[in-house]
């Protein structure tokens, strides 16, 4: 897939309620904290109150059950990332003691990033966050509250020190470093107990069985792979009565709530989705996915699932997600646009013909109000997202295509006087264009990565599309993001042109100045890692910007 993210500094984001139209209320501010490399922003949601009283009421049950995932996220990332949280949270909460000294302040910072990064590893690098307090103050805090507060968590104080202030333990999410035993190395649970080859062998063999089959699962995406007490290698499905069963049973209880409001065809794909829920099986969700990229009337839209699989160092099992919302009318036209002339712009894609589908199929594109989000959209959230992910579901139906613009506005509001334009763009005309159509211009290149470079192109003959495992999802972005910024608006293909006018140069001068300038430098996960081969394709050697145009 999948999701562009924003390319500024990862913020934490804070929804308000707002009515139809207007900016924001008074003079509350877009930026509400700041804490390390996080800026924490409030978004709004134009429009909800103009909405019909029963697609509130769908927004609402969605919206439960999109925060109902939260800790399966947490214990996805890391096996210790509920037991630190939860201790954390409980001194918090209940310590009496002096809270203006320094290490309670580094405590509550510590606290504070890891409800940001779901975990205590950093959201960008992977690596185990440093505490700026010590052991023995933390005991200290812990001891002045009563056992009872802690509860089960008593028992795993040890485990949860060792966690935070051992640099050997747990030192990184995410290893992607050739050589190294990937899953050995890297502390998410996807895995327990399983090494590299052990879980390679496992998924070869389950997708020899199923060779020849033209709608083939994405094996092993809803599961962790470990070995049963004879050790043999089995998998953990996540499902109603298996792992994360008490989340995934709240998840179904309020999906069913939406469900019994509401409208065909929603109506029966809440019912596919609560059905994979139920059973853990992937043909129940690609039945869901399906006959949700067919839907685009809904006005009221929502991922809710295991959906990406950045976090793997395997590429193969998936996060949980979720994310709720309604379409922007007015600003979807520049995306219908956009779709309207998906085969154009596959004609005219900068890759060899082989490459290119002769028929493009169900591409679908829109710009949406976010109302809800959860999972591993939140607080980190994406700006455009290109759903569903398997291969041969997106060739024979399509995909789904959006741009979250209440999200980008927000980016946008708060990014306003950071000097950064006034700092990296050295002529003050580009300045002056900029800020006449810098907002406009990021959203047309997340418009283009996502219903047009993710919903682009075909895979060469007998390639199924997982064979370059870790790599894949850097790579599959790369593409997207060059996709994104080639000359295709500057062309001439007058339906195109109308769009965007003098601001059609713009979708390229500013994702590569992000590129080269702030994400070039950082090493991070997949939507945010192409950054750094967009870079150089944008300047090799120090070359010229202008290069961009001819990707």
């Amino acid at each position: 897939m999948k999701k562009l993210f924003t390319i500024v500094s990862m913020t934490l984001i804070i929804p308000a309620l707002t009515s139809c139209g207007g900016g924001p209320k008074g003079d509350m501010p877009w930026i509400v904290d700041r804490f390390d490399d996080i800026k924490v922003i409030r978004y709004e949601v134009p429009g909800f109150d103009a909405l019909p009283l029963e697609e509130k009421e769908l927004i609402y049950y969605l919206s439960e059950a999109a925060k109902c995932g939260r800790d399966i996220l947490f214990d996805q990332n890391c096996p210790v990332n509920l037991p630190v949280r939860r201790t954390l949270e409980t001194v918090y909460e209940n310590y009496k003691g002096d809270r203006t000294t320094a290490e309670w302040k580094a405590l509550e910072k510590y606290l504070k990033k890891v409800w940001f990064a779901n975990g205590i590893h950093h959201h960008y690098s992977n690596d185990k966050f440093v505490p700026e307090f010590t052991e023995g103050y933390l005991l200290d805090a812990i001891e002045t509250i009563p056992e009872e507060k802690f509860g089960s968590l008593n028992s795993l104080r040890g485990e949860v020190c060792r966690a935070i202030f051992d640099p050997a333990l747990y030192p990184t999410k995410l290893n992607q470093k050739a050589g190294d035993d990937l899953l050995l190395t890297s502390s998410s649970n996807y895995y327990h107990n399983v090494s590299q080859a052990e879980a390679e062998a496992f998924y070869a063999d389950m997708a020899a069985a199923d060779a020849g089959n033209p709608e083939p699962v994405s094996y092993g995406l809803n599961s962790q792979l470990t070995k049963d007490d004879a050790g043999r290698i089995c998998e953990r499905v996540w499902k109603l009565g298996g792992m994360y069963s008490p989340a995934i049973e709240r998840i179904v209880y309020w999906l069913e709530k939406a469900q019994a409001v509401a409208k065909e065809p929603q109506k029966t794909n809440i019912a596919a989705l609560v059905s994979y829920y139920k059973t853990g099986d992937l043909k129940e969700f690609d039945r869901y996915n399906i006959g949700w990229v067919k839907d685009t009337v809904s006005n009221v839209d929502f991922v809710n699932g295991f959906i990406e699989d950045y976090g793997d160092p395997l590429g193969r099992k998936a996060s949980w997600e979720a994310n709720v919302n309604f379409m922007d009318t007015e600003a979807c036209h520049r995306t219908e646009v956009i779709s309207d002339n998906a085969q154009w712009f596959e004609d005219h894609s900068p890759v060899a013909e082989a490459y290119r589908k002769p028929v493009v199929r169900g591409v679908s594109a829109k710009v949406i109000t976010v109302a809800m989000l959860g999972g591993d959209c939140y607080p980190a959230t994406p700006i455009g997202i290109n759903l569903p992910n398997a291969d041969w579901i997106r060739k024979e139906y399509g995909s789904k295509s959006v741009t979250i613009d209440n999200i980008t506005y927000a980016y946008d509001m708060a990014a306003h006087g950071n000097g950064f334009n006034e700092e990296f763009v050295l002529r003050a005309e580009d300045r002056e264009r900029m800020e006449r159509y810098g907002k406009l211009a990021d959203d047309l290149h997340t418009d283009l990565h996502e219903c047009l470079g993710h919903g682009s192109g075909q895979l060469a003959p007998g390639v199924k599309g997982g064979e370059l495992k870790s790599y894949s999802s850097t790579l599959e972005e790369t593409r997207a993001d060059l996709f994104g910024l080639g000359d295709r608006l500057g062309s001439g293909h007058a339906h195109v042109k109308a769009l965007t006018d003098d601001a059609g140069r713009f979708p390229r001068v500013n994702p590569a100045r992000h590129s080269i300038g702030d994400d070039a430098c950082q090493v991070c996960p997949g939507g945010i890692a192409d950054r750094l081969p967009v870079a150089e394709r944008c300047q090799p050697g120090g070359g010229d910007l202008v290069l961009i145009t001819g990707a």
